[in-house]
């Protein structure tokens, strides 16, 4: 589902604009049943797809010992990622660079485990994300990824129109285990239910517990964030994304957007 940024900003563009750092629905917790049940070890090697500003690359060593490289396409967030992992001491175990998740910058074969946090849907096309993502890991390596799901049926345009909003694509759980399976991974584990709830999706804040959307960003946070958004989009985007995340905001409690988390193993 190719989006046209007909709804800039997004949900995810004013996320970004705030310049507090989130994580994801379900927070730690999620990243901690992810490395969990994907068998994380000191002894692996791991590749994080698209690691933004590093903080789950840091978590996996400080946890489970695993060496990590971290990637992601944005000059900044690895530039913030280096600066994150050497102030936590961590550096010479968790390395990151600049690479595009559509062609990882690695030889076939490389990784025991290969990781994309909440970031497959957000290029045009996931199903390359994904390819590249098995490439990259071992024979018998395991695939682990967390991202939004369509929990109802919606019409296509319903669809299009809340993905533009969201500023990244969710899927039907049927059809990210069809282009996992179409990437090479099998013997798919899924969970959905408990991260679906919306009380999950406010869990994003790396420094405090969050228990309602309302409470994701503090009044100065909230006001500095609008002033943002007004300088990068005029007063039009302004009031086009506050749009954006008031119809996300009631699509999670209609229960239209849930999130589902997907680990299996390379084949071949």
């Amino acid at each position: 589902m190719k989006r046209t940024g007909i709804h800039k900003p997004t949900v995810e563009d004013m996320i970004e604009l705030s310049g507090v750092e989130m994580l994801h629905p379900g927070g730690f917790l999620l990243t901690k049943r992810m490395a969990e049940i994907a068998k994380l070890t000191s002894a692996m090697n791991v590749l994080d797809v698209s690691s933004g500003r590093g903080t789950q690359a840091i978590y996996y060593h400080k946890e489970f010992g695993a060496k990590i490289t971290g990637i992601d396409i944005a000059d900044d967030m690895v530039d913030t990622a280096i600066k994150n992992a050497r102030q936590s001491g961590v550096n010479a175990n968790v390395t990151f660079r600049k690479g595009d998740s559509q062609n990882l910058d690695f030889q076939d074969n490389s990784f025991d485990l290969v990781i994309n946090e909440c970031a497959v849907g957000i290029p045009d096309e996931p199903q390359v994300v994904l390819n590249e993502m098995v490439r990259v890991a071992k024979p018998g390596g395991t695939i682990a990824i967390h991202e939004s799901i369509w929990k109802k049926p919606l019409s296509i345009k319903e669809k299009q129109t809340l993905a533009e909003r969201y500023g990244t694509t969710p899927f039907e759980i049927e059809e990210w285990e069809s282009m996992l399976k179409k990437a090479g991974v099998q013997n798919i584990y899924k969970e959905h239910e408990k991260w679906s709830k919306p009380e999950m999706f406010w869990k994003i804040r790396k420094d405090r517990d969050v228990t309602h959307f309302s409470k994701i960003l503090t009044l100065s946070e909230r006001l500095s964030t609008i002033g943002k958004i007004f300088k990068a989009y005029g007063i039009k985007g302004l009031l086009k994304g506050l749009q954006n995340e008031s119809k996300f905001q009631k699509a999670i409690m209609d229960g239209k957007i849930g999130y589902a988390l997907f680990v299996g193993k390379k084949t071949h």
